[in-house]
């Protein structure tokens, strides 16, 4: 009982918001190199709230060193993947991370980009991620930018079998509300899905057979 409640006092202090003040980006980097986990996340988020190529090259560069996947998890949500070489760097070590936590904040870093080759590759790999978190983060993620890209992506986790139902549920409430062609050609695949759910989601998509009133002749 005693380690449970100290572990929760662990998880409480790391979540906390950074109070921590440094001088400046080099401060914060020798911040990183500390052994309490504490300092290295008021560094990760100085670093992060810094932005820019100096600040993300030294977080990439401190991500494979961090052993603590909290602190992993931290740096990927830290960047901004849609500027920052160093920072997308960063995002596609994470995408291959042995840590699930750190792989959905690959998802959500890389998914605004989706449509490029390089990152469409990657984001493929995420869409087959076994862990539900992942997939779940993903659909998400892609939703918030429609296009024929993002329901590629959307249509491939809802397609897969062996993904979980919420998963496939998820993808198929997500192509219901994009609204777009690509969108809809996916989610009609599933019309006789054996899910209700999903089969309504797709019948909800589906182009009205009913033919609009003729108009009157003036």
């Amino acid at each position: 009982m005693k380690t449970h409640i100290l572990l929760l006092t662990l998880a409480a202090a790391l979540a906390a918001p950074c109070r921590a003040e440094f001088k400046d980006a080099g401060e914060a980097a020798d911040a990183l190199k500390r052994a309490d986990a504490k300092s290295r996340l008021e560094a990760i988020n100085y670093l992060g709230a810094k932005g820019g190529d100096q600040a993300y090259e030294t977080l990439a560069g401190h991500f494979q060193a961090e052993k603590d996947a909290y602190l992993r998890a931290q740096i990927v949500e830290a960047l901004d993947v849609s500027g920052s070489t160093w920072a997308y760097a960063c995002a596609v070590q994470a995408a291959a991370d042995k840590n699930q936590a750190v792989r959905r904040g690959a998802a959500a870093a890389l998914a605004p980009r989706a449509g490029e080759g390089e990152t469409d590759a990657l984001l493929k790999k995420l869409a087959a991620d076994p862990a539900e978190e992942v997939r779940l983060e993903l659909v998400h993620s892609l939703s918030m930018k429609p296009g024929k890209a993002s329901a590629a992506m959307v249509g491939g986790i809802l397609a897969d079998r062996k993904g979980t139902l919420k998963a496939r549920r998820a993808a198929a409430e997500a192509l219901a509300n994009m609204k777009t062609p690509e969108s809809d050609a996916e989610l009609l695949k599933h019309l006789s899905d054996a899910d209700p759910k999903i089969k309504a989601a797709a019948q909800s998509r589906r182009p009205s057979k009913v033919k609009p009133p003729a108009k009157k002749k003036k």
